[in-house]
């Protein structure tokens, strides 16, 4: 499947989540009850602002025409140093400022030996976004949105993502969405889960998000539940491409599996805190120019292997 995107102009709009990360990195086991030595780090972090920097990394390395804007709510106490740094990774920032709030913070515990983290997180400002706080014509002149799954997670900013999607659909904008969290999507419950991303253009749902969304049993083969699941979401979606760490990628669309790439050998992972970002946002800026799947796909596992052999979830600026 392939062809040239009919939006060539218009910026690639990302609506979602900035956060403060606190990143910690134990030196080996954790010791209940005590201390654990560890390093700790403060950073510029958020599933969509982490895309966005990705996506802007990409267009600049492939010398492609294409702003990259982000849309995301703040708290006052950090919002200069979060436009700062995005604007640093080539990130157009339109941040809504909240002075009575925190921004989004989350603590991540990395495993010094898989590179995996588990995530601790308090929504801060994030959860106060309303449909009144954004601006049509930022939509209906982008060349394509892309929603983080976040914004269905609580009552304001599921109104504004429905707001977003209806502004999309009426201007004939495509837009794409990350689910974000298998188990945010299962407190909200699958119907209503795939109620809201349904219609999408592109979707990127990591296996165990797949699997949820499509109501596939879980205990079949791995390689043959994950390949059903893309292919039976393929009525909620146009493409969906569903990412599955070191198994690589599956691509599905119009009822079969249309694309598939392993995940690039021997990278020694050093944190893998926003490699699904990366994927998505090289993705998006490669898909932009050209849908081509092959391209892309090939495009985002690279992108992928760079960011796991990062500390933190964006490019280096």
């Amino acid at each position: 499947m392939s062809g040239s995107s009919s939006f060539r102009g218009g910026p690639l709009v990302i609506v979602g989540d900035v956060v403060t990360d606190v990143v910690c990195r134990t030196a080996g086991s954790w010791r209940a009850g005590t201390d654990t030595p560890a390093s700790v780090q403060i950073r510029p972090g958020g599933s969509a602002a982490n895309t966005a920097a990705w996506a802007a990394w990409a267009v600049q390395e492939q010398s492609f025409d294409r702003p990259v804007q982000l849309i995301a709510r703040v708290g006052g106490d950090d919002a200069s140093w979060h436009r700062e740094a995005l604007s640093a990774a080539g990130v157009e920032p339109h941040l809504i400022i909240d002075d009575t709030a925190v921004t989004t913070r989350l603590v991540a515990l990395i495993d010094e030996q898989s590179g995996e983290r588990t995530m601790l997180t308090d929504r801060g400002a994030g959860l106060g976004l309303e449909p009144d706080e954004l601006r049509e014509h930022m939509f209906t002149g982008a060349g394509w949105v892309h929603l983080s799954g976040y914004l269905l997670f609580a009552d304001g900013p599921r109104r504004a993502f429905r707001q977003i999607v209806e502004w999309c659909t009426s201007a004939g904008v495509p837009w794409s969405v990350d689910p974000a969290s298998v188990g945010f999507l299962a407190d909200l419950g699958r119907e209503t889960a795939t109620s809201l991303l349904r219609g999408a253009a592109l979707a990127f749902p990591n296996a165990d998000e797949a699997l949820f969304l499509a109501g596939v049993d879980s205990n079949t083969p791995a390689e043959c539940s994950v390949d059903a699941a893309a292919v039976a979401l393929g009525g909620l979606f146009a493409t969906v491409v569903v990412t599955c760490g070191a198994d690589g990628a599956i691509v599905a669309s119009n009822g079969s599996v249309v694309g598939r790439i392993e995940a690039e050998s021997n990278v020694v992972v050093v944190d893998a805190v926003g490699a699904g970002d990366a994927f998505a946002g090289a993705w998006l800026a490669h898909w932009l120019d050209a849908e081509d799947i092959e391209r892309c796909l090939n495009a985002a596992s690279r992108t992928a292997a760079v960011a796991l052999r990062l500390s933190g979830g964006r490019p280096e600026t």
